[in-house]
């Protein structure tokens, strides 16, 4: 992906985590079992989109809700990767979250904890301090889950804050904060075609679901991840699909937020809509070549980006 100037990126992560991943040579119930020594990585929705849009070659600002000792882990291992981000202070501890091999059998197993509660104070101080750091002109992106005790609408309430201030709010999270930001109507969502059935309330396949969600008004552009074949992006000048090149599968985490990292970087350096989901779909295909919690990889984007097939256009207007 060629450098260059671009548009200021902010992710927000309000609910982090700090993965750990290891191993065992196999799962076994109610014995103690002897794990491999944990790869530490700092994580979470946003957090990982900075980290891969850092992989890319590009530039983002993190702003990250943080606490406690493993809070403060987590800052520093971002800090290490010479990502720029700004602690958000929390009162909780920040959970973590276990992606665990069984090597037996081949299969991965990710333990996500809650993360802490907030009260409506806190909340109400987060959400000030993200509105405040908001710029005008910026790609502001929204990925992960809420803390609990944060109201469904937090993002949405953000998307309405980027608007006016002149910027453009990306969303991808799932379930009632997914239903509640779409209310706000976002500039862009992304999200799988199970979550698109569940809003839609229509099981008939991604294409006339994308379609559907931008025609209802939940966001100017609908982005539906549909597995292996690739992503449909709808808007208001019609409708693609981007599918993408066969990998070998080494692991599942990351996929998403390699592509809204790629999608977004690419939309800052000024490259139009099916370019840039070119490059989300090439660049989640390079993450699931990764193992453990490996996100997508410059080299690999590039390579996969230069043997997609070629965009199919399912409408224009």
């Amino acid at each position: 992906m060629a450098s260059g100037e671009q548009t200021p990126i902010l992710t927000l992560t309000v609910n982090p985590a700090l993965d750990l991943a290891t191993g065992v040579d196999r799962l076994v119930p109610r014995i103690k079992l002897r794990c491999d020594a944990p790869q530490d990585d700092a994580g979470g929705g946003g957090v990982n989109v900075s980290r891969a849009i850092h992989a890319l070659g590009g530039q983002s600002r993190a702003l990250v809700a943080l606490g406690g000792a493993m809070g403060e882990k987590h800052f520093h291992l971002m800090r290490a990767e010479g990502l720029s981000v700004e602690r958000l202070p929390l009162v909780g501890e920040t959970r973590f979250s276990v992606l665990l091999e069984d090597r037996a059998s081949g299969e991965y197993y990710r333990l996500v904890m809650p993360g802490p509660t907030v009260d409506k104070d806190e909340g109400k101080r987060l959400f000030a301090s993200i509105a405040a750091a908001i710029a005008g002109g910026a790609l502001v992106v929204g990925s992960g889950s809420l803390l609990p005790g944060l109201t469904p609408d937090f993002y949405g309430r953000v998307a309405a804050a980027a608007r006016v201030r002149g910027a453009k709010m990306i969303v991808d999270t799932h379930g009632d904060a997914m239903k509640a930001a779409i209310n706000y109507r976002p500039w862009l969502i992304r999200l799988n075609h199970i979550e698109a059935a569940d809003l839609t309330g229509r099981d008939d396949g991604a294409d006339l679901n994308s379609a559907r969600l931008v025609a209802q008004g939940a966001a100017e552009i609908a982005v539906v991840a549909d597995g292996e074949n690739g992503s449909v992006v709808a808007f208001e000048g019609g409708q693609f699909r981007v599918r993408p090149v066969k990998v070998a599968v080494k692991g599942m985490v990351g996929a998403g937020d390699s592509y809204v990292a790629a999608l977004t970087l690419a939309l800052a350096r000024g490259q139009d809509l099916e370019t840039a989901n070119r490059w989300g779909v090439a660049a989640a295909a390079s993450a699931v070549s990764a193992e453990g919690t490996g996100l997508c990889t410059r080299e690999g984007t590039e390579a996969l980006f230069r043997a997609l097939p070629p965009t199919h256009w399912i409408s224009k207007a």
